[in-house]
Order: C-alpha cells, then structure tokens, then sequence
C-alpha cells in the first residue's frame, strides 16, 4: 500500500518542484536580523501579510498558529513597525516569529517564494496611512534544509494542514 502510494505521488510530480523560496535577510519584532539560515533543522510556515488587514491575514494566522509555530512576514513595511508587528502576532501565538524589512528586502523575498503583492503608490511616498495591500493568500511550508515542501490556500483547514505536514514529515523519514 505504501509502496503504490508513493508511486502515484512520483507519477503526480513529473514537472517537478516548483522554484519557490530562497535566502533572505529581515528583521524580527525584536528588531535582531533573521536569516533563511535560522531555520534550517525545523519545518517553518511562511505567511506574508500585514498587521491592518481586516480580515484575511488574522484568519490566515489564526489557522497556522492551530499548527506549528509560524513566521509572519509582513508587506507593509510602511506602517508595520517592530512593534505593531511584535503585538499583533501576539494574537495568534506566543511563539509566533514576524519579520519585516524593508520595502525593497520584502520585496526579495516575496518575489522568491512567488508572492504577489502589490500596495497603492501612497503606501511607499507619502505619509498617508489609510489603504490595503492586495497580496496571495497562501502560507507556505519548508523544510528542515530550508526547501519549499507545500503551499496552502484559504480553502485548507488546521487540521487538513496538520495532516499534510504529518505525510510530508513521514515521507522526508522514510527518504
């Protein structure tokens, strides 16, 4: 059973991974620099999204946080300050780790995991505050060598997440 598991996934994967995910330099709520190195030896969930959303990134959260200890990244470097960051993942976990940098470096980053983001000219020249940043909405997951295991949508649950991340941690053991 296992062994014809495995070849229906290895039939389903003939195009290969995609090229998601690579390094990165940001910094934490705390203001310390992170690196994509920082992670290596555990499985991470990456979100990117940003503290004034109103309803989808704390959806988003809520769901991750009901998983593993994520990674907020945030796409508003504008209004998302060390400290906004820090207190609204606060909200979520105790444990939650949230990045930002700046426009430029999550930009990088976003454009590494294939992110799209996309915040209105105001958000970078001027000092108005009052807009949102259109983005995916997708968490992803990588591995302990720092590779892009999966991605998931609004549609998947905590729970069918969890289950995913089990098969994925299984299958890495049995490799």
């Amino acid at each position: 059973m296992e062994e014809q598991r495995r070849e229906a996934a290895a039939a389903n994967s003939a195009a290969g991974k995609p090229q998601i995910g690579g390094p990165f330099i940001l910094v934490d709520q705390t203001g310390r620099p992170v690196t994509n190195l920082d992670y290596l030896g555990k499985y991470v969930l990456m979100y990117f999204g940003y503290t004034f959303c109103p309803d989808v990134c704390p959806e988003e959260l809520e769901k991750m946080a009901k998983v593993v200890v994520p990674v907020f990244i945030s796409c508003d470097p504008k209004r998302d300050s060390l400290k906004a960051i820090g207190e609204y993942v606060k909200e979520f976990h105790s444990d939650f780790v949230a990045l930002t940098g700046t426009y430029e470096q999550i930009k990088r980053v976003a454009k590494a995991y294939r992110l799209y983001f996309s915040a209105p000219p105001r958000a970078l020249d001027d000092d108005d505050t009052d807009y949102l940043v259109d983005h995916s909405i997708f968490f992803y997951l990588v591995d302990p060598n720092g590779k892009y295991c999966a991605h998931f949508g609004r549609q998947e649950t905590a729970e069918s997440v969890a289950a995913k991340i089990e098969e994925i941690a299984i299958d890495s053991r049995g490799n």
